[in-house]
Order: structure tokens, then C-alpha cells, then sequence
């Protein structure tokens, strides 16, 4: 027979408390915030601390379970009849395991259909948190576990889960639907200003599909639920609805680009001044002036104008910052390295001595979380050979050395915006008429479009991109416009001259090569005596022939009366 009772824990000692002994046992006694006088037990000498006895304020059930086993749970409950029907309802379940009516599976699973689903969320998310992650990366990163935490929580306020035992498949496709559907929304700040909220879009509801699946599993997998409800969730259509469309840079952008890049920091300040149009104040007030833009072709001459009114320590520093940042495009250009990784890279990571120069990118550093060996083009590993040296030569005029985990190049926080300059300079259009945009993960698409214009195999452009999907190299990071569509038309071989019409062929035109017309039929493996079979002797024409029949074995396609010709192929229809 089970029992209830209000479990005892030991709490630290009140401030202001006092020790007293009654019937041989120490007390502590206090008073409250209200002045009532309050009196418990003290821990005793054998705890670790000194400390009150009290009990807690839910009650705990304490019976045996279908497989003999004593256990307690907490019942929640504040009442002891209350807690006594909570009593009652384990042990009619621990009946049912017994007499074989329920597995001890069912009936753990069934002991979590009435708590909260935010407490389930809570442990899955601490689960998530110290599961390893990718490859070699040691844990899943906070980003993801954020995410999941998000996506959750929207989907379970939408579909108004409270506990497990509310779980509804069909709500979540319903939501699923009308999320799709949902129109973008308009949003007024305190100041004013309109900004739109874009509705979600497929990829979005997926993700959060698929962080639902990912905890169904769990919760089967912890013995809370018997079966996931949302396994196999039909994922949304992300063709259509590409939010962020990129495209790659053609090879005379690229030189424009790395040639501004070099130069700005230094040409920023050299800047020549011009009137500012449409402007009546008085001549003197800095509203009638601005900075003229820089240009492919006007930067050299600002660069050098630039040179002469800074310090010349600023313009050193200002002339690495411009050859940093141009190593850094075109590290990013060639190699396909995604802007974190390398940022990861460090002097050590660098081999510029072997046959083949390349950096290693460690496993933890990956987005696939495996260790790469990267080439690096002859031209590129001279410029970072250049780079490092110039590096060397500066720290040992100041005494000091260029440590092995220094880092490559620094990718400043900001590098978005200093690439919407750079394009502005270069007079690269940052979106074309496409609508897809030029931003730091698009030189990624750079890279794999070169590959493909210069004639890579797919697969060997899935190795130099290090991803594990043959889509990503033909569709997600290709640019179709840079590819030479026509050429590669051209490049077909050329057809076979067409026959122009049945019995139209003159006799003297007997013997050319033309397509075949006739089709063999069934159970005929014999070769073709010509490309339309015997023909008859010219200038005999046969009265009774009404349908052209070149032979026996074969049978010419008919002009008028179309038939379904059954020969080697099998019937698909009747």
C-alpha cells in the first residue's frame, strides 16, 4: 500500500536565528518579516553544515511499480487528498503493467503526458547544449541551440501545447500552412519610421520543422512519449523562395575590386573637395563643399594626395590596412574559404615551402567540422609570402618576432560595410538585374563559378569547396549567367542530314547516307539491307499497293494514318 507524505530537505540557517535546546534536541528559533516567532529543527552534528529541517510544500508518492521496484515522485499537489488521488492513479497504472495490460514503457511514457511542455524544452535544450557537435567541434554552438530554443518556442505558442499529452501533428501542419501564407507586416517605431517585417519563408519553416522532429526523437528516446507525432514531417518547397540570392563577379570586377581595396584606406584621405550642388548658404559653411567619390580611376591620384597630408606613421599603417584587406579578398576569392574560417587561420596553418602551397584549416574551425588541406594558387602563395615577410621585417625592427599562432590576416568586425565601399569605388553594382547581390559570402559563389567557367568537373569542385552535396556546387553556389551557354551548344556534334519525305527519293539519290525510317519488327534480328529497304524497279508502279511497303520484315512509318508501331519496343498503352 502506498503512502503520501511532504518530503523533509534542510535549509540554511535564518539570519538572526538562535539555537536552543528542548527535550534534548537543538532548535533554532526566529522571527519573520510579520514578527511571528517561528521554531524548527536544527540539521543536527553530522551535517556538513548548520542548517534547518523543514518539510517541502508538495507532497510525495511513494508506492511500488510494476516491476516491484519501490519509488517516490513528486506529485505537485499541496493537498494530501489531492496527492492521494495522484497516489492512486500510479498505482492503477502499476496494476495494469502487472497484469501485462501496459508496458513498463507505456507506463513511464505515461508518468510525462501531464507535465509542462516548457520543462521538457528546458532539459532537451541542456541535452542539446553538451551534445558534441560537428566533427571535430567539441559541442554545438550556442548559435544552434539558441535557434532550437526559438523555433520551439514559436511553434508551441502558435499551436497553444501546454503539455506533452496536447502534441498534435495536424496543428503543426496547419500552422505550417498559414505561416506560408501569412502577408508581410508593417511595423511603426516610437519615432516614426516604417520598417517591414518579412512573413517567413520556407527555409525558415523547415528549420523549425526540423528542431520539432529533432525533439520528438528525444522525447521518445528519454521514454516520454512512446512514438514521435512529427516524424517524417513533409518539408516546405525552398526552390521558389530564395531570400538571399548571390551572384559571382566577373574576372575584370575581381582586379577592379582587389585594386581598390589596396588603395582606399590611404585614398579615404585624399579625397578632393567639390561644391555641393543646389546649395545657397553663404560660402563659407561646410554645407556648400563635400568629399568628391572616389573611382577606379581618380583613387591612385587621391591615394598619393593622401600620402602627403597624413603622418607618415598614419600612412604606413593605413597602406597594410589597404594590403590586408586586398590579401584578404583574394585569399577569399581563391580558395572558397568561408570569412570564419579564415579568420581561424594563423601563421602555423601556412605552408608556403612545399611543392604544392596550401593552409590547413583545422577540424574545429570547419563548418564541417573536418580537417582540409587548402591550395593555394602560385601567385596568391607569393603574395602571402610577400605579406609575412614584410610582417617579419617590421616586428624585428621593434625587437620582437612573428609568433607561430599570430594570426594570418584580422577580418575587421565591420567587413560587410567595407565591402559596400569597395564595390561603390570600384563601380561594381552591389545587386544586377537579376536581383542577386554581392556580399562577403559571395565571393564564395565567386570561386565556384570560376571553377565552372574554367571546365572543373563537379565533383572535383565539390572537393575544392569542401561540401558534401553535388546541389551546392550546381545550383546554391553557381552563377548560370557567367556560364557559356551558347559555346556549350555549339559544341554538339552536328546531326545527320534530315530526310525530306517518304517516297520522295529520286533514284539517283539511292545509296546516300540519310536517318533511317523504318522500324524492325518483332522477332526479325536480321540487318538492315538499307537505310528505307529493296525498292521497286523505277517506272513500275503496283495498282493494288495502296500503303508503301518497302518489305516483308519492315515497315515504313506512314505519312497520313498515324499507328502505334509494335517492334522492339514494349506496349505502354493500348
Amino acid at each position: 500500500m502506498g503512502s503520501v507524505f511532504r518530503p523533509k530537505v534542510t535549509r540554511p540557517l535564518p539570519a538572526g536565528a538562535t539555537i536552543v535546546t528542548r527535550g534534548g534536541q537543538q532548535w533554532a528559533e526566529w522571527r519573520d518579516a510579520a514578527g511571528k516567532l517561528k521554531r524548527a529543527r536544527t540539521a543536527g552534528p553530522k551535517a556538513s553544515r548548520l542548517g534547518i529541517i523543514v518539510e517541502v510544500a508538495t507532497f510525495t508518492a511513494k508506492f511500488r511499480d510494476g516491476s516491484g521496484m519501490i519509488r517516490k515522485v513528486a506529485t505537485g499537489c499541496r493537498t494530501r487528498d489531492a496527492a492521494k488521488q495522484v497516489l492512486a492513479d500510479l498505482e492503477a497504472r502499476s496494476e495494469k503493467v502487472r497484469a501485462g495490460m501496459l508496458s513498463p514503457r507505456e507506463a513511464e511514457a505515461a508518468e510525462h503526458l501531464s507535465t509542462s511542455i516548457e520543462e521538457h524544452i528546458g532539459e532537451y535544450l541542456k541535452v542539446l547544449a553538451n551534445s558534441r557537435g560537428k566533427g571535430a567541434h567539441p559541442n554545438v554552438s550556442k548559435t544552434h541551440v539558441d535557434n532550437v530554443h526559438r523555433g520551439l518556442g514559436d511553434i508551441i505558442k502558435a499551436c497553444g501545447f501546454k503539455m506533452l499529452r496536447d502534441l498534435d501533428r495536424q496543428k503543426v501542419l496547419d500552422w505550417a500552412s498559414e505561416s506560408l501564407r501569412r502577408p508581410d507586416e508593417t511595423i511603426t517605431k516610437k519615432d516614426g519610421t516604417v520598417r517591414i517585417r518579412k512573413a517567413p519563408g520556407p527555409r525558415t519553416i523547415n528549420a523549425k520543422l526540423i528542431a520539432l522532429t529533432a525533439f520528438g526523437n528525444w522525447l521518445v528516446d528519454s521514454g516520454r512519449l512512446i512514438e514521435n507525432p512529427f516524424d517524417r514531417l513533409k518539408k516546405l518547397d525552398e526552390s521558389d523562395d530564395v531570400r538571399r540570392r548571390r551572384r559571382a563577379m566577373t574576372a575584370v570586377e575581381l582586379g577592379r575590386l582587389l585594386q581598390i581595396a589596396r588603395l582606399r584606406p590611404l585614398a579615404e584621405h585624399g579625397r578632393s573637395t567639390v561644391r555641393s550642388p543646389g546649395r545657397s548658404r553663404a560660402s563659407k559653411s561646410r554645407a556648400t563643399w563635400q568629399k568628391s567619390p572616389l573611382t577606379v580611376d581618380t583613387i591612385a591620384e587621391a591615394a598619393a594626395r593622401g600620402r602627403s597630408v597624413v603622418q607618415p606613421e598614419r600612412a604606413e599603417h593605413l597602406e597594410l590596412q589597404g594590403w590586408e584587406r586586398a590579401l584578404t579578398y583574394e585569399l577569399l576569392l581563391t580558395t572558397g574559404m568561408r570569412k570564419g574560417e579564415l579568420a581561424s587561420l594563423t601563421v602555423a596553418n601556412v605552408d608556403l615551402n612545399a611543392d604544392a602551397p596550401a593552409v590547413t584549416l583545422r577540424g574545429v574551425h570547419a563548418k564541417n567540422g573536418k580537417r582540409s588541406t587548402i591550395p593555394l594558387r602560385l601567385d596568391v602563395a607569393g603574395h602571402v609570402r610577400g605579406w609575412l615577410a614584410d610582417r617579419r621585417q617590421r616586428l624585428a625592427a621593434r625587437g620582437k618576432m612573428l609568433a607561430a599562432d599570430d594570426r594570418l590576416v584580422q577580418i575587421p568586425s565591420g567587413l560587410i560595410r567595407i565591402l559596400d565601399r569597395d564595390l561603390a569605388a570600384a563601380g561594381i553594382a552591389k545587386a544586377d538585374e537579376r536581383g542577386r547581390r554581392l556580399d562577403v559570402h559571395a565571393m564564395r559563389t565567386t570561386f565556384n563559378t570560376q571553377l565552372a567557367v574554367a571546365g572543373v568537373d563537379p565533383r572535383t569542385a565539390m572537393a575544392a569547396m569542401r561540401v558534401s552535396s553535388l546541389d551546392l556546387v550546381l545550383k546554391t553556389y553557381a552563377d548560370e549567367k557567367h556560364l557559356d551557354v551558347t559555346k556549350a551548344v555549339n559544341s554538339l556534334p552536328a546531326t545527320p542530314p534530315m530526310l525530306e519525305a517518304v517516297g520522295s527519293i529520286t533514284a539517283a539519290e539511292v545509296g546516300k547516307p540519310v536517318v533511317p525510317i523504318v522500324v524492325p519488327t518483332s522477332g526479325n534480328g536480321g540487318a538492315l539491307e538499307g537505310s528505307a529497304g529493296p525498292r521497286s524497279p523505277a517506272g513500275k508502279k503496283s495498282a493494288r499497293a495502296k500503303k508503301p511497303t518497302i518489305s516483308r520484315d519492315f515497315h515504313v512509318i506512314p505519312a497520313k494514318e498515324e499507328k502505334r508501331a509494335k517492334g522492339l519496343e514494349p506496349s505502354t498503352s493500348s
